[in-house]
């Protein structure tokens, strides 16, 4: 039995024993997905849940001033990034914040894996959002926000299994990088959608998750289009663990199906080096 099958083996015994216990979906991160969803949202609401957590709300004004949202005065209180950037915008970035402290192992190999993967969730977050809104599909922007930022969470489970394997002494040696791929790739989106119904999440979330590496492609699934080629827009700059720099992303099925243009996607591209500083 080869490596990889021989460590999934042991993922998955792990996992149907129980020894691993499914992480609790971040309770903050859960009441800002129900106020993003409401077109009508509390703007005091989104003040009071985001300064009651001091960690949170550093991270969101270091954000907020970041050179990809600074403007020209300095940022100081969670209400004056609403001004400047808008309030949906200070949730999704509340929500990611959130969602980031999940992406922490014991294990030094495995932590530096998981900071790419964390890298690739958030990329491809930002482009799905931002394809969402300049392809005229504005009222998704949040739900494809969200449902990028949890494509991978499947991966997310799988190394955090893999540290708990390793901080117990059940695997001694370190994990090469091309078996950790192979791993993470063949297991990913099935162990994911299982933690989406753990979490209780919308099924069009659990969908994405599921379904975004399906030969099928369905045309009128717009959010899927949307994660898609987002994921596959970050593959193309090497924005987390995957690289395929010589993609190109007019030629596929994904930019086909959204009429995405060259230009459009060359601008898609421009965002996500600003924001990760990759040029």
């Amino acid at each position: 039995m080869s490596q990889p099958v021989a460590l999934l083996d042991l993922i998955e015994q792990t996992i149907a024993s129980g020894e691993i216990t499914l992480p609790a979906r971040n309770q903050t991160a859960r009441q800002l997905q129900t106020i993003l969803a409401d077109p009508d949202y509390d703007l005091q609401a989104i003040l009071d849940l985001i300064e009651s957590d001091q960690a949170l709300t550093a991270e969101i004004l270091r954000v907020a001033n970041s050179p990809f949202y600074g403007g020209l005065s300095e940022i100081t209180t969670v209400r004056k990034a609403v001004v400047r950037i808008g309030g949906p915008e200070v949730v999704r970035l509340a929500i990611a914040a959130t969602e980031k402290r999940s992406y922490q192992v014991a294990d030094p190999a495995l932590s530096r894996s998981i900071a790419r993967l964390w890298d690739h969730a958030l990329g491809t977050a930002q482009a799905a959002r931002w394809l969402a809104r300049k392809l005229g599909y504005a009222d998704l922007e949040s739900e494809a926000f969200i449902a990028a930022l949890l494509h991978d969470v499947g991966k997310l489970l799988l190394i955090r299994v893999l540290d708990e394997l390793r901080s117990a002494g059940r695997l001694e040696q370190e994990i090469p990088e091309p078996v950790l791929q192979e791993i993470l790739e063949s297991g990913h989106s099935r162990h994911g959608a299982q933690l989406l119904d753990h979490w209780g999440l919308p099924g069009s979330y659990r969908r994405v998750v599921a379904e975004h590496h399906a030969d099928f492609l369905d045309e009128h699934d717009t959010l899927m289009l949307l994660v898609r080629l987002a994921n596959r827009a970050c593959h193309a700059l090497g924005i987390g663990m995957l690289a395929e720099p010589t993609l190109n992303l007019a030629a596929t099925e994904e930019a086909h199906a959204l009429d995405a243009s060259d230009l459009l996607l060359a601008e898609l591209s421009i965002m996500l080096e600003d924001s990760f500083q990759l040029a």
